[in-house]
C-alpha cells in the first residue's frame, strides 16, 4: 500500500490557521459519544431496526438480534441513557424508538458513507 504524502515541505499557513481557528471552540463530545454508542454491532442493528420500523418492543428487538431479552435490554438502556432512544410503556410491553429525526439522519449518513467507502475500495 502506497501512502499519499506531500513531496514538499511547504506549509499552507492560511489553510492551517483557518482550520485551527474553526477547531478552537469545537466540542466533539457528541461525536465521541455517538461513536461509543455504535461501536457495538448489536446497537447498530437496534438502530437500523428502529429506522426500519419506527417503534419496536424489547422482545421483537431481541428476536432481531437473536439475543436474550436481558442482553437486548442492556443495549437499549445504554442507547437511551445516551440520548439516542426513547421508550414508552403500554401495559407490560415497552416500546423503543429513535429519539429524534437527527439520530436517524446521522445513522443514515453513516450508512451512506460506509456504502461509499466500501464500493470505492
Amino acid at each position: 500500500m502506497t501512502l499519499d504524502v506531500c513531496s514538499s515541505t511547504i506549509i499552507h499557513e492560511d489553510k492551517v490557521n483557518a482550520v485551527k481557528d474553526r477547531l478552537t471552540d469545537k466540542d466533539f463530545s457528541d461525536i465521541l459519544l455517538l461513536s461509543k454508542c455504535i461501536k457495538d454491532p448489536s446497537r447498530i442493528k437496534i438502530m437500523y431496526a428502529l429506522l426500519t420500523y419506527e417503534e419496536l418492543c424489547v422482545c421483537d428487538l431481541a428476536a432481531v438480534l437473536e439475543a436474550s431479552v436481558a442482553s437486548t435490554s442492556h443495549h437499549l438502556r445504554y442507547l437511551k441513557q445516551n440520548g439516542l432512544l426513547e421508550s414508552k410503556r403500554d401495559g407490560k410491553v415497552v416500546y423503543y424508538s429513535l429519539i429524534k429525526e437527527k439520530a436517524a439522519s446521522v445513522f443514515n449518513s453513516l450508512s451512506d458513507l460506509t456504502e461509499t467507502v466500501t464500493t470505492s475500495s
